[in-house]
């Protein structure tokens, strides 16, 4: 596994971290960076945040920040957020301290491998949704640390992601078996609700990666096993870095398959924030474009070994041909249709160009003569299959790079592909245009004097043969007379991975290295540093040397620690090559006043303050790039005092996939974070604001939401002598009215700053002609929270008890902005939603809390006007075809079968006579059928279609006069689920028809209306009478009593007497690890009212866990069918059910009423249902024979060599020879022999001893 045991040693001192006794002991990562003691099963904490504060062992805790740990650089344990280190004394003891020397430094015992940060587990199946393993987790009163088998039929690692495993949650952890075979694996997580980020990880965890679909063949693979309404696949794109492209991992951030196959109808959309790809499987299997933090499903892929591509030699090309990474290139500007320019490409032994990856495209728009004014035919097309996009030379498409909204899917017509505009994107258009092309072809192998070396340009490149760490590289480079290569721009970094990018070793030291100081990187050959190609979460806040990856992440670079062995690249100039010599040192250039040159370069920078103006990160880079700039960026720690005191926006910013660039394209070789930067909070801090600190210190990095406001740093090249400033001004345009409305884009908000319950700020609203707030987009979102102040602010958003929400003048939810672990729904008193001033993120509240609001209303005043009267749009649905469903989308009934429509199994026939429902029963009983039982949501639909279709309601097959008292189809059937119309089901009719709206509704048997009768070849499952399992142990909260729980049938109840509110009795028995009882059937109901007419004296009723939901209708808090109701006489009036101890007839009560209340949990299985229990068993019983055995011999060995006679086995207790009657026991002579037994055990007149077996 990952997090694999360790123990843990300072060398200064010789002394373990962890120890038990006089062993060392190991410890191994656990969630929420814990350390856990393995031996004692106890984690690692701190006794306070001081200097001096002992470290030892304690209870896990979770919650806990002294037991929460950061590795530093591979040797420190840093207290999380706390600049506290830990530090082994030569007395033995474990302190807090702030100062870092050689007793603070840690390293593993037996291995060079540095001391890393723990990997969470993301499970796989289970009932855990996906969520992260919780270490150490106690189940059945013992405490894990890592997966285990335990209890798992399969032998499968398994664990809990909840620390007492209180909701049984539980997941198999993810396992990283290499592949055995060529083939490829899917993995479909249906039930998982992860981020793009974490199902990313997830997959990761299991040596695969999220999939990548390219080609028809695939697609078609995974529509035939995809069974959930949408799955998240891969990302990931800002809206600056078109294309989409496929991506290995989210650690790496590159790509490994390039979007060549696209299904897309109107996505990707330019959104903001939508960076990551889902699969919508509701329909046509589109692709959509999302945001990333979004919670879905996922499908993880293992691929077989790829084939390897072609390698390319460094040679010749001829006149006129520019050589590039083996390949020769030539543009035509004479236009051609793209046939005719294959074909003149082909006369001259190439091919019309393939562009492999980002090196190859940034090598073609920037070294062939190539301006934004051309349109260049490439070899990309799809002419053999639409929508699948191949080269000319039917070489694997790797890489893509497309302009926005293209390629269109929709036009089948446009086949071949052309590069346009400043960046070269790429765009499909009709072949039989003509346009200019480029070509390829393979250049002449040219060789180097030295054996072994490559020539590249100006310099020759050698890959080493051994393993050696980064010093040992390095001389060894220094003895071939060369250096270890440095890297300064794409084309040179492409070429390195021609050499190495198919290599078998993952990694190949380059001379790049910040070891002497965290904050730099240096070439061991020069100190420029002209171009970074990091890979995602590089380089962080690693120390170490710099290595360039191989295989799917070749070419990026990657921190390792120093000591590490790994191969290595050396480079040197080639002989002949005259260097360049530099221009003679000029006097620099001034900069304007006001602007303060930055460090030695040729920039200046000035920052912008004003307490009256300030800028969101986008709107000060678009500020400085308007007067011929760009925001700062920084390359060293002398550019760090470029200004003092206050915060501002600097150019560095988090950009998928590539990580933190800096926004004038520079090298990243320079960083100064804060402590525990960069975090990227909740997955919404993406910018960088500069600290500016006074005196001669220097100011440190912050990452930041890139909404918030900030002053900015801008630079511009030094000796410019005036800066003209043509700026749209970067406020968000609004006015106000007389009466203190806010006007912005057709809408009036007003920020009520009283502070008012829910109830209370909404009458407010209404009676100033406006309502609570309703969020439309995230701009609206921005826009609000920019104006509101501190505090939390009511909008109109409610949320129910069973996870959904709503906007409260029934306005669709189109867009969400919920803080970290919101919507809460454990908390079933907060139904109202709040927004904060912290980013503008939403969080659940109970309505009755006191808050800020903000109302809102149209910029049309109210008037008393009846509304014209709707005009019937042109169009709709042709004859004998019906809208149907939410969409109104059109279908047309057609039958299958002789004795109607035949749908799988059933066969559904209309009868149009009106009919009581008894005589529709016997109707359909004369045909050998029954009324319909609509047990699938395939018969619902039809049934549903049918009253649409003939305009009338339809009997259907439930009568509960029939069904023993509650609502079951007349075939046997169980109910799998309902669509009961408002205020339904009826407390006394017991007939239910299926109306012309598809709700289910209530009527009395006599009426007389059409009917649907069915005929089916399924038969209902038999009843159980067999429950077998226990009731969970005597269940306690903290300040309460203790409770037991009551089985009956398969469930156990727990009857609670705390008199309480409705939602924190249902939050209480979440606790107890159940849930407010729901009622099923009439036997259920009495098993209850017989258990709750003992308290009639002191509760009038008990809760249970129905209750009325937004759309009016009542639903069970445990999602149980709602097929049995008991109602009382002029129930319900309220929106929350209980059970009346009197008579067990149901009422209802308000929130705040506050009543006693039932629990309900599944039985648990019995220790005997497992087999390894009989096995467990069976040695008890054969350990007890072994024992009674010796012990039978012991006592006749003493009998033969003792002289005196051998005491009986009778009772002691009852020495006076009196005998009772069989089966008798009498307790008076019992205790009062026992006083007197006890007498004489210590009298010396009575020494025998007393054998009891």
């Amino acid at each position: 596994m990952i997090n694999s045991p360790f123990i843990l040693m300072n060398k200064a001192t010789g002394f373990c971290l962890a120890k038990r006794g006089t062993r060392c002991t190991e410890i191994r990562w656990t969630t929420g960076n814990r350390l856990f003691v393995v031996s004692t099963k106890k984690c690692l904490g701190a006794q306070g945040k001081s200097v001096g504060s002992e470290v030892s062992q304690y209870d896990c805790d979770e919650k806990s920040d002294l037991q929460k740990w950061v590795c530093q650089n591979g040797t420190l344990l840093n207290l999380k957020e706390q600049p506290f280190y830990i530090e082994v004394r030569a007395d033995e003891s474990i302190v807090l301290s702030k100062t870092v020397g050689p007793n603070n430094q840690l390293t593993i015992v037996g291995t060079s491998k540095p001391f890393i940060s723990p990997v969470e587990y993301y499970t796989i199946g289970g009932n855990a949704f996906g969520k992260i393993c919780m270490f150490p987790f106690m189940y059945k009163d013992r405490w894990y640390g890592d997966c285990t088998t335990y209890d798992s039929k399969t032998k499968r690692s398994w664990c809990a992601t909840e620390t007492k495993y209180q909701h049984e949650q539980q997941g198999y952890c993810p396992t990283s078996c290499k592949n055995f075979v060529t083939g490829a694996y899917y993995q479909v997580n249906m039930q998982a609700a992860l981020t793009w980020a974490q199902a990313d990880a997830s997959c990761k965890q299991q040596a695969a990666f999220l999939v990548s679909i390219v080609d028809p063949v695939e697609k078609a693979f995974l529509t035939g096993r995809c069974s959930l309404k949408i799955l998240a696949f891969c990302d990931r794109l800002s809206l600056e870095q078109w294309p989409w492209r496929w991506c290995s991992s989210r650690t790496h951030l590159k790509c490994k398959f390039d979007l060549n196959y696209h299904i897309v109808s109107g996505h990707p959309l330019p959104n903001p924030g939508h960076n990551c790809a889902v699969l919508d499987t509701s329909g046509q299997f589109l692709w959509q474009s999302s945001t990333c933090t979004k919670k879905l499903g996922y499908i993880c892929y293992k691929g077989g070994i790829p084939p390897a591509p072609p390698r390319f030699e460094e040679g010749f090309c001829s006149n006129n041909w520019t050589p590039y990474n083996g390949h020769c290139f030539y543009l035509y500007r004479t236009p051609k249709s793209w046939p005719n320019a294959l074909t003149e490409c082909r006369k001259e032994g190439s091919e019309l160009v393939n562009i492999r990856n980002i090196e190859d495209q940034s090598f073609v728009i920037s070294q062939l003569g190539y301006v934004p004014s051309d349109e260049l035919w490439i070899g990309l097309n799809d002419r053999t299959t639409e929508g699948l996009f191949d080269w000319s030379d039917h070489t694997t498409v790797t890489f893509t790079s497309w302009e926005p909204g293209e390629p269109t899917v929709s036009t089948v017509e446009e086949d071949c592909v052309l590069i346009k505009g400043e960046n070269g994107n790429w765009a499909d258009r009709y072949c039989d245009e003509k346009h200019g092309y480029i070509c390829m072809k393979q250049n002449a192998i040219e060789i180097t004097g030295d054996e072994g070396w490559r020539r590249h340009g100006s310099f020759c490149y050698f890959v080493g043969t051994e393993t050696k760490t980064f010093e040992e590289a390095n001389e060894d480079c220094k003895s071939a007379a060369s250096y270890l290569a440095d890297v300064s721009n794409g084309v040179d970094n492409a070429f390195l991975v021609s050499l190495v990018g198919l290599r078998p070793e993952k990694h190949f030291w380059i001379g790049l290295t910040n070891q002497n100081n965290h904050d730099v990187f240096t070439w061991t050959n020069t100190a420029f540093v002209r171009f970074t190609h990091w890979n995602g979460g590089m380089p962080g806040n690693l120390q170490g040397c710099v290595a360039m990856a191989s295989g799917v992440s070749a070419g990026l670079w990657d921190i390792l620690p120093c000591t590490n062995k790994e191969k290595y690249i050396c480079k040197y100039m080639a002989e002949g090559v005259v260097s360049t010599v530099p221009p003679q040192t000029q006097t620099p250039p001034k900069c304007p006043d006001g602007w303060n040159r930055v460090g030695t370069r040729n920039v200046c920078a000035k920052v912008n303050k004003s307490s009256l103006v300030k800028k969101t990160w986008f709107e000060a880079r678009d500020y400085c790039r308007a007067i011929g700039g760009d925001l700062l960026s920084i390359h060293s720690s002398s550019e760090l005092l470029v200004a003092r005191g206050g915060k501002a926006w600097i150019g560095l910013h988090f950009e998928n996939p590539n990580g933190y660039v800096w926004t004038d394209g520079s090298a990243l070789n320079f960083q100064h974070w804060q402590e525990g930067e960069p975090s990227n909070a909740n997955n919404d801090e993406t910018c960088t604001e500069f600290v500016l600190y006074n005196w001669d210190e220097q100011g440190s990095w912050n990452e930041l939401n890139c909404e918030s406001y900030n002053d900015w740093l801008c630079q511009i090249r030094a000796g410019r002598e005036k800066i003209y400033l043509f700026l749209k001004i970067y406020f968000d345009e609004f006015n106000t009215t007389l009466d203190g409305w806010l006007i912005w884009k057709g809408k009036q908000y007003f920020l009520n700053r009283m502070s008012k319950s829910m109830e209370e700020a909404r009458d407010f609203c209404k009676r100033r002609h406006g309502d609570l707030l309703v969020i439309n987009n995230k701009e609206e979102n921005i826009f609000i929270w920019k104006q509101v102040g501190y505090g939390l602010w009511y909008i109109g958003l409610s949320v129910d008890l069973d996870g959904s929400f709503w906007w409260l003048d029934d306005t669709p939810v189109s867009y969400q902005r919920w803080d970290e672990n919101q919507p809460n729904s454990n908390a079933f008193d907060e139904n109202c939603v709040t927004m904060g001033y912290h980013k503008g993120y939403w969080r659940t509240s109970n309505c009755g809390r006191e808050a800020q609001s903000i109302c809102e209303r149209s910029t049309s005043p109210p008037v008393n006007t009846t509304a014209a009267p709707t005009i019937s749009l042109k169009g709709g649905c042709p004859q004998t075809w019906k809208k149907f469903g939410s969409k109104e989308e059109c279908v047309l009934m057609s039958s299958s079968s002789a004795f109607g429509f035949k749908l799988l199994n059933d066969s559904i026939k209309a009868v149009t006579q009106n009919l009581t429902w008894a005589e529709a029963k016997k109707l359909c009983e004369n045909d050998k059928a029954n009324l319909a039982s609509l047990r699938t949501e395939w018969t619902n639909a039809y049934v549903e279609l049918l009253a649409l279709t003939l305009k009338t309601p339809l009997w259907i097959g439930l009568n509960k006069d029939e069904t023993q008292g509650y609502f079951r189809f007349i075939d046997g059937w169980h109910l799998s689920s309902t669509n009961w119309a408002e205020f339904e089901p009826s407390r006394n009719k017991p007939c239910v028809y299926i109306d012309v709206d598809g709700k289910w509704r209530t009527a009395f048997c006599n009426q007389t209306m059409n009917s649907v009768c069915m005929m089916s070849t399924d038969v209902p499952p038999t009843e159980s009478t067999v429950f077998p399992g226990r009731c969970p142990e005597d269940t306690s909260v903290e300040y309460q009593d203790s409770y037991t729980w009551l089985p009956y049938k398969g469930n156990c109840y727990l009857f609670v007497t705390d008199e309480i509110e409705w939602a924190d009795a249902a939050s209480s028995c979440v606790r107890h690890g159940g849930v407010l009882t729901s009622i099923e059937d009439p036997l259920e109901q009495a098993f209850l009212k017989s258990n709750i007419e003992v308290f009639q004296d002191s509760h009038t009723s008990f809760w249970i866990g129905i209750f009325k939901t937004h759309k009016g209708s009542w639903a069970w808090l445990d999602k149980t069918v709602l097929d049995y109701i008991n109602w009382g006489e002029d129930e319900p009036d309220s929106d929350f059910g209980a059970i009346t101890t009197k008579d067990g007839t149901w009422s209802s009560g308000r929130r705040w009423h506050d009543r006693a209340y039932i629990c309900k949990t599944p039985k648990e299985p019995h220790a005997g249902d497992d087999p390894r229990s009989r096995v467990h068993t069976s040695l008890v019983v054969v350990m007890l024979i072994a024992i009674i055995s010796t012990m039978i011999v012991v006592a006749f060995w003493l009998y033969k060599r003792s002289p005196r006679p051998f005491p009986t086995f009778e009772n002691p207790l009852y020495f006076n020879g009196e005998k009772s009657q069989p089966d008798v026991v009498d307790t008076n002579k019992l205790i009062e022999n026992a006083e007197v037994s006890e007498v004489s055990e210590v009298s010396p007149e009575n020494p025998e001893p007393i054998f009891i077996l």
